[in-house]
């Protein structure tokens, strides 16, 4: 597998081959970011586009400081602060699900033999969803990177432009409210926070 920092250097010369390798890499992730971020597909989507569409053009200011996938995902995370600010100034509430919005279908557990209990969990994941968006963006960005992308703190940290420290406190503010919201115990947060 090509380097990304070779691919992003190749790119930056003009190598469009180059550069759709890198957005074949990242574009799931950036997809998904950019929908937990802005709440429906076809925002996302768009979200995406001009993510990429950035990205290319700014292909010189890649330092190679981070990882060209986390250097992407800031791009994706101002990209949807602009929108939801845009939202706002229209007074568009972005509290509610739009209608087309489904949980991840691979959340839910498909094996389980009991329909109630399929349900339980459809509703379960839409409760989620719903206390996800009320969340600051900021805490919604930190807990969807380390939580749902998997990201490690470091990286949460640069893709925010944060502290590592701020990124942790974040991430266990999300988790603090999700658990009031949802009423869920709060299993070794705290101690996820202090490391």
């Amino acid at each position: 597998m090509e380097d990304d920092r070779a691919l992003a250097q190749a790119a930056s010369r003009g190598d469009r081959g180059a550069f759709d390798r890198l957005v074949d890499r990242y574009l799931d992730r950036t997809l998904r970011i950019c929908l937990r971020m802005l709440g429906n597909r076809e925002d996302a989507e768009d979200a995406v586009q001009e993510t990429f569409a950035k990205a290319w053009m700014r292909l010189a200011s890649f330092a190679a400081q981070s990882t060209f996938g986390t250097w992407v995902t800031s791009i994706a995370l101002r990209h949807c602060t602009d929108v939801e600010r845009s939202r706002r100034s229209r007074k568009r509430h972005v509290g509610d699900l739009p209608r087309d919005f489904e949980p991840d279908r691979d959340a839910v557990n498909r094996t389980a033999a009991v329909p109630s209990r399929q349900a339980e969990q459809r509703e379960l994941l839409t409760d989620l969803e719903r206390a996800l968006t009320q969340l600051p963006a900021r805490l919604r960005t930190a807990l969807t990177l380390r939580t749902i992308e998997g990201l490690e703190y470091e990286e949460v940290a640069r893709s925010m432009g944060t502290s590592i420290r701020s990124a942790r406190l974040y991430v266990w503010e999300a988790r603090q409210r999700l658990t009031r919201e949802l009423g869920l115990a709060d299993d070794g947060d705290r101690a996820e926070a202090r490391t």
